[in-house]
């Protein structure tokens, strides 16, 4: 047997995978006996390589799921952490990260995490909303936090964090948002229309009215 971790053979005890042959389901433990782990010896490791140079997708992983049936619920797959403890320092359900070495380039788009809606040639119709990104923010019944404090304990949708050389490059040169592909107009959801003192509207919705945001094309010093 092969160590997943560094391609030795012969060196681990691999704990079993269960095939279940009434539902044909592979189990690594169950809901009611969980699998233990030690930090740092993640149970599941895989390791691929790849010297493709062409425009081909290297994909070291794929899974699809097909729906069949209308009106159903599902599709996706789940990363779920939970914890009944105090005291987390980080705690998330998915981490994804793209990293380059020191020779490492990339000639078109990188990204940590890819999100891609593909629709159809068709009318899709009314009722329904399609998004690229959902944010959900579940708030229990006595959720609390301390308001407007940035320092403490707070949420948010959204956190975003530069580290390493935090007053390098990207304080200078990097962007909070880039949208590409958009087309001015009335009504769209970017309008390039000079209106004292804004140079451009990007359109938001805020439960069921929509907003328009005010864009300046340079900085300017508050007058």
């Amino acid at each position: 047997m092969q160590n997943a971790r560094d391609g030795s053979k012969g060196t681990e005890v691999l704990q079993p995978l269960f095939f279940e042959a009434s539902d044909s389901r592979l189990i690594l433990g169950t809901s009611s006996s969980e699998r233990s782990y030690t930090a740092g010896t993640p149970p599941v490791s895989m390791y691929f390589t790849s010297s493709n140079t062409t425009t081909t997708n290297a994909e070291p992983f794929y899974v699809k799921s097909t729906m069949t049936g209308a009106n159903g619920y599902g599709g996706r797959c789940r990363f779920h952490a939970y914890t009944n403890t105090t005291g987390r320092t980080n705690f998330m359900a998915l981490k994804a990260m793209t990293e380059f070495g020191s020779s490492g380039r990339c000639s078109g788009l990188s990204a940590a995490l890819c999100a891609e809606l593909v629709l159809p040639n068709a009318n899709l119709g009314s009722g329904g909303a399609y998004t690229v990104l959902e944010l959900e923010y579940v708030a229990g019944g006595s959720s609390l936090v301390t308001a407007g404090s940035l320092s403490g304990n707070h949420a948010s949708f959204i956190k975003a964090t530069i580290s390493g050389d935090a007053d390098g490059d990207f304080d200078d040169n990097g962007f909070f948002l880039v949208l590409s592909g958009v087309t001015s107009g009335s009504g769209h959801l970017f309008y390039a229309n000079k209106s004292v003192p804004f140079d451009a509207y990007l359109k938001i919705g805020v439960n069921t009215t929509p907003y328009y945001i005010g864009l300046l094309a340079q900085q300017a010093a508050a007058t």
